[in-house]
């Protein structure tokens, strides 16, 4: 029989903190009651509010197999949802849906499908939760954020807005208008002053955002200062590590942004090796390098590997790199990422720089590094090859690196050039609207050799920052970059030597965003210094 003074006891002294207190007599009664599903459960939860979420769910899933109540099954969907088990999430929590339901479960829920990507499913839910909850801020929030993953973003702000002059002690509505300042507008401060008001009400990621725009305004003090504020709010905060890291590498700090940076990525590619190189190991003689972030990283990185000449190198990574890869570097093999040896000593190809010390002082091969025959493409015009979309993560990068393929009407006009697209993934259709503007040469590239073959042919190229850019570059090939105004940490804000050098490819010249809602100036800057007749 379960002692209920003692229960009680362990739960007043996790409330008021006293942790190690807690879990020792959780661990008493457990001795005494193994199999009591109400003592489970409790466990189960304390180990929820401390964070340790393998434990939560080891005995919350117990407690489960005794006895399957509403609040023992929700709460186990709740800890996988925050150890980021997605999918497992779902599953437990549409099951506890069955048992009754509550605003919790919906939220949750609709937050796993989100993370997972399935929007339709997560809009079935989320209409149902306003059906049964009209007034609750996390229905509505759910319904903001959904709305802005489909891209409607005035509805969305519209949304906030009107639930905010209700009610204005909402943190989770400030928190998504403050992201809406940023997407729509490009308005950081105002972005800023609404996350602060969400963090004041009791946000833990406010300050994240917090210091995100500050880094975009190229505020590094203030963003650093956030960014830490956040780490000691939740200092195993992946994102807020990376970012913190990416911050000080914006800056060329080198030392002190990787060592950060290198903290990235637990799960992925990176779970297939048990032997990843750490700080201060020296190299094995066979080495696995492992592509675990975008194509346009490889590519920038892949300079680095004539420095590892004496080891056997492997690469494992995407299969469209592979002919690339090879045909630089006839001796390495490259392999598929199920054929990974877990015991051979990994270095991500991204982190070549960092096990190398070679500093930002100390890149090499900037007058290029790839070497490819061009494409029989002719033309008495000037050839110019064109990329306005850059892949990525989230609604922010994809914004911030891509171009409305309008903006580039100006080209169109220029009766001396002709224009050659390189946009593979066209979410904007430019292709297609613009077919008799250029000659897409994109639909015809099977991998990476096709379209460095394609780059080599051209007189100039003029990208957004994604991988067509670090290819062109990497072959040598004149290049405008059109940088946004909030650049990713590899421009070192978008400055170098001058406002148009970068050291990582001597051929590529950037016209970086002044004004971050607008690229007139600089496609008008491109035409001016190196299209026009």
């Amino acid at each position: 029989m379960i002692n209920i003074e003692k229960l009680q006891q362990a739960i007043n002294l996790s409330q008021s903190g006293k942790l190690n207190e807690a879990e020792s007599l959780y661990k008493q009664l457990l001795e005494e009651n193994p199999n009591e599903y109400i003592l489970l459960s409790a466990v189960g939860l304390y180990y929820v509010n401390v964070h340790n979420y393998d434990s939560a769910i080891k005995y919350l899933k117990m407690a489960c197999d005794i006895k399957q109540t509403l609040g023992t099954v929700s709460a186990l969907g709740i800890a996988q949802n925050k150890k980021g088990d997605y999918e497992n999430s779902v599953r437990t929590l549409e099951h506890a849906l069955t048992l009754g339901e509550n605003v919790d479960i919906y939220d949750t829920l609709i937050h796993s499908l989100l993370e997972l990507k399935y929007y339709q499913k997560a809009e079935t839910y989320t209409d149902k939760m306003i059906e049964l909850y009209p007034e609750n801020p996390k229905a509505i929030a759910n319904k903001v954020k959904l709305l802005t993953k489909y891209g409607k973003l005035i509805e969305a702000e519209q949304k906030c807005v009107e639930y905010l002059k209700k009610d204005q002690n909402e943190p989770a509505l400030w928190y998504h208008l403050g992201l809406l300042k940023e997407l729509i507008y490009s308005d950081d401060k105002s972005a800023i002053e609404c996350y602060k008001i969400s963090g004041e009400q009791g946000n833990l990621n406010a300050n994240y955002n917090i210091a995100v725009a500050y880094q975009k305004l190229g505020e590094y003090t203030q963003a650093e200062k956030y960014y830490k504020k956040y780490l000691r709010q939740i200092p195993d905060s992946e994102a807020g590590i990376v970012s913190l890291g990416m911050c000080y590498l914006t800056q060329k700090k080198f030392k002190e942004g990787y060592e950060l940076l290198y903290k990235r990525q637990k799960e992925g590619i990176v779970t297939k090796t048990n032997n990843l190189w750490k700080e201060g190991n020296s190299l094995d003689k066979d080495l696995i390098l492992l592509c675990d972030q975008g194509y346009g990283d490889h590519i920038q990185f892949m300079r680095y590997i004539p420095f590892l000449s004496g080891h056997n190198i492997k690469v494992a990574g995407w299969k469209q790199l592979k002919s690339l890869f090879t045909k630089t570097y006839p001796n390495i093999e490259y392999i598929n990422l199920d054929e990974i040896n877990p015991d051979t000593q990994a270095i991500r190809i991204t982190d070549l720089a960092y096990v190398l010390n070679m500093d930002f002082d100390n890149i090499p091969f900037a007058e290029g590094y790839i070497n490819f025959e061009p494409a029989d493409i002719k033309n008495k015009k000037l050839k110019v090859g064109l990329c306005w979309e850059a892949g990525a993560a989230g609604a922010r990068g994809m914004i911030n690196r891509s171009i409305f393929v309008r903006c580039f009407e100006p080209l169109f006009n220029l009766k001396n050039i002709q224009l050659y697209s390189f946009q593979v993934t066209d979410t904007f259709d430019g292709n297609k609207i613009y077919a008799d503007k250029m000659i897409n040469l994109a639909k015809d590239f099977k991998d990476f050799s096709d379209t460095a073959k394609a780059l080599k042919s051209m007189d100039i190229v003029v990208s957004v920052d994604t991988c067509v850019a670090h290819l062109a570059g990497a072959l040598g090939v004149k290049t405008c970059l059109l940088l946004p105004y909030a650049p990713d940490w590899r421009w070192f804000g978008g400055k170098y030597n001058s406002e148009i050098d970068t050291p990582w490819y001597k051929s590529v010249e950037i016209f970086k965003q002044d004004n971050p809602v607008s690229w007139e100036k600089q496609i008008n800057n491109i035409i001016e210094k190196h299209l026009s007749v």
